[in-house]
């Protein structure tokens, strides 16, 4: 493949991946991760080269849109001191876990959640975090941890999974749960999972710069245009992507499995 057709596709994978990703609140590594076994790298090394060009996802949210007031503190603590160490727990968990294990059950989880969110007519269309009690936040801690082992385990879904983690569980309204899930899950939990995947896999840093570039301005993109949507029609965008990605997902799946 010619280097600047290469460097081209990798730019605007990144970039398209990203822009949904960003009105989604997740989903990036349904587009970008198989664009890179596409283009040649093994699942490992793409696995890797993925989660450290999604970080810049979460700075192009911030670049746009670098309000940190509104946050949810005791969320952000959780998200932090128990989240945080689970993606690494994750990164180390995803080297003896075979792919169509976590593809399958993941897979089956997104699109119960899709179910689950279609039948809640409110679902992600007001905040109600004023009505949390100390047993919700236990409650929501312990989701966060698995949704956080999900994210260091596997490439995709797991901005998605917090975002039902923050509505269900925090009761925070979809675009404030969109809000969170680009600092706390494509940010920081990504930079995290970068890390530790870094010290366990290869990474294709010749392809990194442009995916970066991609996933930057497609964060960026994305953060300035769901000014525009309101709840309802996010809420509808969500659920599509939720459900693709859980149908790919068990696709994936039974392709890994019989191959």
């Amino acid at each position: 493949m010619n280097q600047v057709v290469e460097q081209l596709l990798l730019f605007l994978g990144g970039f398209v991946a990203n822009v949904l990703a960003s009105l989604s609140g997740g989903g990036a590594g349904f587009v970008q991760l198989p664009l890179l076994i596409f283009m040649g790298l093994p699942f490992s090394l793409a696995l890797g080269t993925h989660k450290v060009a999604v970080v810049a996802l979460g700075l192009g949210s911030l670049a746009k849109n670098h309000q940190v007031n509104n946050l949810n503190g005791k969320a952000v603590l959780i998200f932090l001191l128990l989240g945080c160490p689970a993606v690494v727990l994750g990164s180390v968990f995803v080297v003896e876990l075979k792919d169509w294990i976590a593809e399958f059950s993941l897979g089956l989880i997104t699109i119960a959640s899709v179910i689950y969110s279609a039948t809640k007519k409110q679902f992600g269309l007001e905040n109600r975090e004023n009505t949390l009690t100390r047993r919700d936040y236990v409650r929501a801690a312990f989701f966060t941890v698995l949704v956080g082992i999900l994210s260091g385990s596997f490439s995709s879904g797991a901005g998605l999974m917090a975002i039902m983690v923050m509505v269900m569980c925090y009761r925070m309204d979809i675009k404030k749960a969109i809000h969170h899930s680009m600092i706390l899950v494509a940010f920081i939990w990504n930079l995290t999972g970068a890390v530790a995947m870094g010290t366990m896999a290869s990474i294709h840093w010749e392809w990194v710069p442009m995916l970066v570039l991609g996933a930057f301005l497609g964060g960026f993109t994305g953060t300035f245009l769901i000014k525009y949507l309101d709840a309802a029609k996010i809420k509808i965008l969500f659920q599509f992507i939720m459900l693709s990605s859980g149908i790919l997902l068990l696709y994936k799946a039974g392709v890994h499995f019989t191959g």
